[in-house]
């Protein structure tokens, strides 16, 4: 074995027992040890080095098993913090986190002009703001990870957004040129299906379904991400569902899944009878059995049970989760769905609304930065 090997299996190791802490928030050495399978002398080893890291402190002692009282060992509270950035179609939303993952600030900037350099502009204004307000922490700012609501690459480079008509836009080199820290950029689909596995590790095949003013999906099998050839699995949103349909999609084609479910596309339905401003207030004419809204209501659940049969027919996804605000407010509509699904020769565990609703993207996002500040560490 070569001093590469060796320093590899260290890293391994010790990012095992700083993760075991971090899940189960109260440890001993000897709870380490148990649960990772480690010897002792190496958790003993590896512990010393994360306290002198300032990564984990000792706390409390806890209850003694007939010997000495063990030493409780916990994340320490002010390591530093991570900024998670949703870009999505018509606001960006970013989160300030500390790397408990506690939320500290929300911040929601609107999107009023197609010209990515005014709203890269305005991005930037804001991060400055908040990097010059970051309370006093032992490692600072450690990452800045970015939710796409469109088409991204494996390298992070944002190949397409149909709504604001941005190609090829190199959004991490230019964040990290600027604030000089790691910026990793993926589908908001890929981080809010991690933030969901993250709730439901049990689930091994799983797809998370995104539904705002696009659609936007992520897919975990055997309990891994799955990207695709060139990181585009997941736009499921322009999978097409009617090639009937005459009018076109934002990204070129007819009758894509986004232009019947996505709450802009149901917004303008029923905005050719009357004037209706947003969802919230579609949900309110829907639930006062507003008849246009009902209309719109049936296309809707109509479209929804025929894109989850495709999913379930294409992946055999063993279960659903759906973060859709429509959804969240009527959660009667999951069993209207349920009865239009046809699966004459397959089948699935079941479909659940999303507790995480528009923080998922946010929470998945910010996972990943700290997962990768301790990577780097150890």
């Amino acid at each position: 074995m070569d001093i590469r090997e060796t320093k590899d299996i260290r890293s391994l190791n010790k990012l095992t027992i700083l993760n075991t802490i971090i899940e189960y928030k109260n440890v001993s050495r000897a709870d380490i040890a148990n649960i990772t399978s480690l010897n002792k002398a190496t958790v003993s080893t590896i512990v010393k080095e994360l306290i002198e890291d300032k990564l984990i402190e000792e706390g409390i002692t806890g209850e003694s098993t007939g010997g000495r009282k063990p030493i409780i060992l916990t994340l320490r509270e002010n390591i530093g913090f991570v900024i998670a950035i949703d870009l999505n179609v018509s606001v960006i939303n970013i989160m300030l986190s500390d790397i408990n993952l506690k939320p500290v600030h929300t911040y929601h900037l609107p999107i009023e002009t197609n010209n990515f350099e005014d709203v890269f502009a305005d991005l930037c204004d804001i991060l400055d703001d908040i990097i010059n307000c970051l309370p006093p922490s032992t490692y600072g700012l450690v990452g800045i990870s970015v939710a796409v609501r469109g088409v991204v690459d494996l390298e992070g480079i944002i190949r397409f957004i149909p709504d604001l008509k941005w190609m090829n836009i190199n959004i991490k080199n230019m964040l990290e040129a600027k604030f000089k820290v790691p910026v990793y950029v993926d589908n908001d689909g890929n981080y809010s299906a991690m933030a969901e596995h993250h709730l439901n590790p049990n689930y091994k095949e799983l797809v998370v379904i995104t539904v705002d003013d696009v659609i936007t999906g992520g897919i975990i099998s055997n309990n891994k991400l799955i990207r695709g050839f060139l990181g585009f699995a997941n736009s499921i949103g322009h999978h097409i569902i009617d090639f009937n349909y005459n009018e076109q999609c934002t990204c070129g084609k007819y009758g894509c899944w986004e232009q019947f479910c996505s709450s802009k596309s149901m917004l303008k339905h029923i905005n050719k009878h009357m004037d209706v401003k947003d969802i919230d207030e579609f949900i309110s004419l829907a639930k006062n059995e507003n008849p246009y809204a009902l209309e719109v209501l049936d296309l809707f659940t109509k479209y929804m049970a025929i894109g989850i049969t495709n999913l379930i027919f294409i992946l055999n996804c063993e279960h659903i989760i759906i973060n859709s605000k429509l959804i969240s407010a009527m959660p009667e509509l999951i069993h209207d769905i349920h009865s239009l699904i046809v699966l004459p020769i397959t089948n699935f565990q079941d479909i659940s609304v999303s507790l995480l609703g528009d923080k998922a993207p946010l929470m998945g996002a910010s996972q990943i930065c700290r997962l990768n500040f301790f990577k780097n560490l150890c």
